[in-house]
């Protein structure tokens, strides 16, 4: 079935699932068009969406739903992502991050790129769902993204 310039999927929260929402979003992307730094932008931000659903609003993988809804506006894609984890907002939350502390052991950098690649961010808590919703820029650009990235990669 082709994708459309407009997609809603529903998955288990799983790994697995993670991986295959991640395809899914990156092939929606390609087919309508959109530039290869949004589509790595969009990728990065549902992966980390995804994994924090699993760890911290499900507390492991089970069979509870994550939905993914993608809508190409102009040169940027649209998220909104659901999931029925306890109340959490990761569009305001903020945890900091020791200029000390070794790559390896870095944590909490999923908010900070989550609330960095994406811009109009959203986030309610509604008959509970927790709904982010954002907009995916090829266009933004931020030195903060990039040393977060660069400090992520660190070997």
């Amino acid at each position: 079935m082709p994708l459309s310039h407009e997609s809603d999927w529903s998955f288990a929260a799983s790994n697995d699932a993670s991986s295959e929402a991640c395809a899914l979003a990156e092939n929606w992307a390609r087919i309508a068009g959109l530039p290869e730094v949004l589509i790595l932008r969009l990728v990065l931000v549902i992966e980390e969406l995804f994994t924090n659903t699993i760890k911290h609003g499900y507390c492991g993988e089970s069979n509870r739903p994550v939905r993914i809804s993608l809508v190409r506006v102009d040169d940027m894609a649209h998220l909104d992502y659901r999931d029925q984890g306890p109340p959490f907002d990761p569009i305001h939350t903020t945890f900091p991050i020791p200029e000390d502390l070794p790559p390896a052991e870095v944590g909490g950098m999923g908010l900070h790129l989550i609330q960095t690649l994406g811009c109009s961010a959203s986030y309610v808590y509604e008959v509970g769902w927790n709904i982010v919703r954002l907009d995916v820029s090829a266009t933004q650009t931020s030195a903060r993204v990039e040393a977060l990235i660069a400090r992520k990669g660190r070997k």
